[in-house]
């Protein structure tokens, strides 16, 4: 997970929030150049942050219905 996100602790909901209104203004063509950078890195930020928590979901869902099998399989 990205350390900035987890000193803020926002959840994935915010951060995507933030993502979408950061893509919203970088899109527009008065965002000022001195902004653009500070927006386009912070959005970065945000994607790794994203993709890595989509990432750490997959591998817990992943782990558990592994588990669910497995114990069907004891039965």
């Amino acid at each position: 997970m990205n350390d900035s996100n987890e000193i803020k602790g926002t959840t994935y909901e915010e951060d995507l929030e933030e993502l979408t209104k950061l893509v919203d203004e970088i899109g527009q063509e008065d965002c000022p150049v001195d902004q653009l950078e500070i927006k386009v890195k912070r959005a970065a930020d945000l994607i790794r942050g994203l993709r890595d928590r989509l990432t750490a979901t997959e591998t817990t869902v992943q782990e558990v219905l592994k588990e669910l099998e497995e114990s069907r399989g004891d039965q």
